[in-house]
């Protein structure tokens, strides 16, 4: 029995994640969608989405294969500097994110079709910041960090890390139905994949993650509204505006880059082996993009 796991499996393990998520969402909206105003409930739906959609499928696969869940979920070891390393780069790129943002508001001026951003409830007391928190800020960054640059990393490592770093990457945007944040979702994954891949430990992608939820939920909280609304125009950006972030998203790149190079080696070496396998892998990439615009173009 092989106990490593394999792009196919990988891929298959992503897509009844996203698939059964779907389904859950959908049967939440026949309920009445109750979940997006009893905070409680909505945290209860979060943890079923997340724990018992998003890993659990993973942990099963691997306990009936004999994989190393350590392995797969990247759950090594990581020095204090590459933490550090890691937490500079986040900073910086949330200035390239930011252009990625702006971009993506200005094609959707010209194709006029208004950006659109994800509908999260937004906190209005103590209470519901702590619960928001909880179920957006804290677990939904642990799942889906296992899942996307843990099973989905290891399994498509098999192609070399950038490939496996541009795949999960993208089935990390389109896990997110949301068109008009691709890029930007697409961006910020990749970023995380860099980080893990570069550490050989997934707790940085965590720590990165856990910091990009929160700053949302606390932003949205102190500035009684969406947070990503708060800072798109109907109009999008100036060309001055886009101008200046473009400059700045250059020299946060150049810097990014450097730090890269600065990271301590991982304790753990990666793989980087090329498999002769079948194209048997890209039929679950292929189906989950097919449900992607299916549930864009008719839900």
């Amino acid at each position: 029995m092989n106990n490593q796991l394999t792009m196919k499996s990988a891929g298959w393990i992503f897509f009844v994640s996203y698939v059964t998520g779907i389904l859950l969402s959908a049967w939440m909206s026949g309920q009445g969608n109750r979940h997006h105003e009893d905070l409680y409930l909505f945290m209860g739906y979060v943890a079923v989405g997340q724990i018992g959609l998003n890993v659990l499928p993973a942990v099963l696969w691997c306990r009936y294969r004999k994989i190393s869940l350590i392995t797969v979920f990247r759950l090594h070891r990581v020095s204090f500097k590459n933490v550090m390393l890691s937490l500079l780069i986040y900073a910086l790129c949330q200035i390239i994110l930011l252009f990625f943002h702006q971009v993506t508001e200005v094609f959707s001026v010209w194709l006029g079709a208004p950006y659109q951003t994800s509908h999260y409830p937004v906190a209005d007391s103590l209470l519901s910041l702590f619960i928001l928190l909880v179920s957006i800020g804290i677990i939904p960054p642990i799942c889906e960090e296992l899942l996307f640059r843990g099973v989905l990393i290891t399994g498509y490592a098999w192609r070399g890390m950038w490939f496996a770093a541009a795949a999960s990457s993208f089935l990390f945007a389109i896990f997110h139905d949301n068109p008009y944040r691709l890029i930007e979702l697409f961006g910020a994954a990749f970023v995380s994949s860099l980080l893990v891949i570069k550490s050989g430990s997934i707790i940085p992608g965590i720590i990165v993650h856990l910091l990009t939820n929160s700053v949302y939920v606390l932003s949205s909280y102190l500035q009684g509204g969406d947070m990503l609304e708060g800072i798109s125009r109907p109009e999008g950006p100036g060309a001055g505006i886009l101008l200046l972030t473009l400059g700045a998203s250059i020299i946060c790149f150049f810097i990014c880059k450097w730090l890269l190079s600065r990271f301590d080696p991982p304790g753990e070496k990666e793989k980087e082996q090329k498999m002769s396998s079948s194209v048997q892998w890209i039929v679950p990439i292929v189906a989950s993009v097919g449900v992607f615009i299916l549930k864009l173009l008719y839900f």
